[in-house]
């Protein structure tokens, strides 16, 4: 990610593309819109606000390879170790390799939904860590069990980390293995405040690049639930506020509010990731005001 970083010029900006039952052709479509719209690429999730429904971690990479062979749009696949051994996960990284998709983002994934857990027979085999040492591994041409590859693999490996005002001891000490373990890129949960990014950013400490990730609030309901969610100082109570008394128009004021924050944020991250890419136009207002230097 830092060839892209600097190539850029300026904060990098991503958006994620999470078409209903895993539709190649709405992925693509998405995909290419929001390129279109000023992105420097687009990124398949697997779940928080940016997912449509649980998405496996072979239809992210598959989804991710679509984007990049029909619409020419650089893609960052993300990879769970939800309910996957470990020979699982390898297959899928050697075949995401092979269809050229070399950018990811690490996560432990979640279980998905009570009502559709019974039929599943899930566990963590590794978890983030794990999954980032798996990597590195085929990086240097080692596969899990010290076998040596044909070749080396080149994959761009991103964690994904949660960006709340205060980190726990062990929440540090576990960011600071993640990026240890051979992580490149820092993909953040929603942030809704430049504060509460700080303390990740203390952290890291300019040792990977940061991006950011902003979800563009719909309505007065989601931002109090989410507020009332997620630890103290996440939400600020202005956002509640503002979407309240736009009424109807909630969702315009959420988009004015992602604008207003992407550029906060781009002052401190290294890259903006906005959750959705069903609307271009914002894509474009976000690139308007990122049109800047990187700062560090």
């Amino acid at each position: 990610m830092r060839d892209v970083l600097a190539a850029r010029g300026a904060p990098l900006l991503g958006a994620y593309v999470v078409p209903e039952a895993g539709d190649r052709e709405s992925a693509a479509r998405a995909a290419a819109a929001v390129r279109a719209a000023g992105a420097d690429l687009v990124a398949t999730a697997t779940s928080g606000p940016e997912r449509s429904r649980w998405t496996s971690t072979n239809q992210s990479i598959d989804l991710a390879a679509t984007c990049q062979d029909r619409a020419g749009t650089p893609a960052l696949a993300t990879v769970t170790t939800w309910s996957r051994t470990v020979m699982s996960l390898q297959a899928h990284l050697l075949g995401a390799h092979a269809r050229g998709v070399t950018r990811l983002i690490c996560g432990n994934g979640m279980p998905p939904p009570p009502e559709e857990r019974a039929w599943i027979d899930g566990r963590w085999a590794v978890d983030a860590v794990g999954l980032i040492e798996l990597l590195r591994g085929l990086n240097e041409g080692v596969d899990r069990y010290g076998l040596r590859l044909d070749a080396a693999t080149h994959f761009d490996i991103g964690v994904r980390i949660r960006a709340v005002p205060v980190l726990s001891a062990a929440d540090r000490a576990r960011t600071r293995r993640k990026i240890s373990a051979g992580a490149d890129f820092i993909v953040t949960s929603p942030v809704y405040t430049p504060h509460a990014l700080d303390a990740l950013l203390d952290v890291v400490d300019g040792a990977v690049p940061v991006l950011a990730t902003v979800h563009p609030l719909r309505s007065s309901a989601e931002a109090e639930l989410l507020r009332r969610e997620l630890p103290d100082g996440c939400m600020p109570t202005e956002w509640v506020e503002r979407l309240d008394r736009a009424g109807d128009r909630a969702a315009e004021e959420g988009e004015r509010i992602a604008v207003e924050l992407a550029s906060r944020l781009a002052e401190s991250a290294q890259g903006i990731m906005l959750s959705r890419a069903d609307r271009p136009e914002v894509v474009s207002r976000v690139r308007a005001v990122l049109m800047r230097p990187v700062v560090g």
